[in-house]
């Protein structure tokens, strides 16, 4: 398995057992991932069940086991869904912004619109939490080609950042890997006033490496 994004889910994380090519089909792989993202709000993904999910889908628990192989592939979905959400919010705000204001001022504003986004979602937080501790360090973690490493990138773009080809591979490699660590243990601590004060020094982290 390929690692996220920035807590962004990539195709390979995703692989529903039986592509619908029926209304029919769809319309039950829709009802699935509605029952399963309402469970979500008010249950732990640990908590939740493919008959739990079946009778809120009101389908017979068969039908889950048509299209998903499973409680953990049904997840899959909805996280991919939750973080291209939020994704297209970080992307609209990176294109609003003043290359003028500089590195330090737009790295904060991207930073701080993910983390604001990502933590007012109803399952993101949820949602990574669970991949958290259903995947390993290396899985979760993106790679160069990741839309994270696609947004790092266009910032340093905007921002006049010019880095050496030597040293441009392993500088994004770096800041993915930063970004998407700092992130994940942010959503792990409960106290939110300390959750945003890891995303403050992932800020100046970054920063600092990057001046």
């Amino acid at each position: 398995m390929q690692g996220r994004t920035l807590n962004f889910v990539t195709k390979s994380m995703v692989k529903t057992k039986r592509i619908p090519k029926q209304a029919r089909a769809k319309a039950r792989i829709a009802a699935i991932l509605s029952a399963t993202d309402a469970l979500l709000r008010s249950s732990l993904p640990s908590n939740i069940t493919t008959t739990a999910i079946a009778h809120t889908a009101k389908i017979p628990v068969g039908s889950v086991y048509q299209y998903f192989r499973d409680k953990n592939d049904i997840l899959e979905q909805l996280y991919a869904e939750a973080s291209k959400q939020v994704e297209e919010l970080v992307l609209a705000e990176q294109s609003a912004v003043d290359p003028a204001l500089g590195f330090d001022h737009i790295n904060r504003t991207l930073l701080q619109c993910f983390w604001q986004t990502a933590r007012s979602h109803p399952t993101f937080g949820a949602l990574t939490r669970w991949a958290n501790r259903e995947h390993s360090f290396v899985e979760v973690t993106p790679g160069t080609d990741s839309s994270l490493a696609r947004l790092i990138m266009r910032t340093f773009e905007i921002t006049g950042i010019n880095l050496p080809a030597a040293r441009k591979e392993a500088v994004l490699r770096i800041s993915v890997t930063v970004v998407s660590a700092v992130v994940d243990i942010a959503f792990e601590e409960d106290d939110a006033d300390k959750a945003q004060t890891l995303i403050d020094e992932l800020a100046l982290l970054l920063s600092g490496y990057l001046a």
